[in-house]
C-alpha cells in the first residue's frame, strides 16, 4: 500500500492505554516528559481539527492507572468512551477494531504504551486489515531504548510509516497557526 498523505477526510486516532501507572512504571525511552507532551499534542490535534479519537485502558483499578489527566481535559468525550480492555493485547481489540472502523476512515494514527506491546500489536493488527497506519514513535515509549528501537524497526519492516508528533500537526492543520496551537497549546 502507497501512503498518502494524511487528510482530515481520512484519518482516526487511535491512542492505546496511555495512562499514570503504565508511564511511571513502563516508560523511560524517550524520556516520559517528552512522551507526555506528545500524546496531549495528539490529542489536541484531534480536538482542534475536529478528528475522531479512540482510547483504550486497561487494568484502571490495578497497576495502569486511570488515564492521563490531561487527556481527560482536552478530550474529555472521548476519554468518558475510552474503550476497556482486558489482558495483553495480542491484536487490537473487538470493541476498538469496530471503534475505528465506524468512523469509515483508513488513515489510522496510532500510538501505544508501552512501545513493544500497546504499540505493535494494534499497528500490526490494523495494517494486515488494510488501514494506512501511520505510527507516532515519540508518542509513545518503553522500558528501555532497545524495546522502542526494536519495535519500530519490527512495524516499519512490516510497511507501517513512522513518524514524530510534529509532522502529524503540520500535515493535518495545513496551516501554520493551526500547527502552532496544537504543538505549543492556548
Amino acid at each position: 500500500m502507497t501512503a498518502e498523505p494524511l487528510s482530515r477526510d481520512s484519518a482516526v486516532f487511535l491512542l492505546v492505554d496511555h495512562q499514570t501507572g503504565g508511564f511511571e512504571r513502563v516508560v523511560k525511552a524517550p524520556p516520559r516528559d517528552q512522551v507526555e507532551a506528545n500524546v496531549v499534542r495528539l490529542a489536541r490535534a484531534a480536538a482542534i481539527l475536529d478528528l475522531p479519537a479512540i482510547f483504550t485502558a486497561c487494568e484502571e483499578e490495578g497497576p495502569n492507572g486511570a488515564p492521563l489527566p490531561a487527556l481527560e481535559e482536552v478530550l474529555p468525550a472521548a476519554c468518558a468512551s475510552r474503550i476497556d480492555r482486558h489482558g495483553i493485547i495480542g491484536s487490537l481489540a473487538a470493541p476498538a477494531v469496530e471503534a475505528v472502523a465506524g468512523t469509515g476512515r483508513r488513515q489510522l494514527i496510532t500510538a501505544g504504551i508501552g512501545t513493544e506491546v500497546c504499540g505493535v500489536a494494534p499497528a500490526l493488527h490494523a495494517h494486515r486489515g488494510g488501514y494506512q497506519v501511520v505510527f507516532v514513535a515519540d508518542a509513545c515509549g518503553s522500558a528501555t531504548a532497545t524495546g522502542h528501537g526494536i519495535s519500530l524497526r519490527r512495524m516499519e519492516q512490516a510497511g507501517i510509516t513512522l513518524t514524530t508528533t510534529a509532522p502529524v500537526s503540520a500535515e493535518l492543520a495545513g496551516d501554520y497557526p493551526r500547527h502552532s496551537r496544537i504543538m505549543r497549546g492556548g
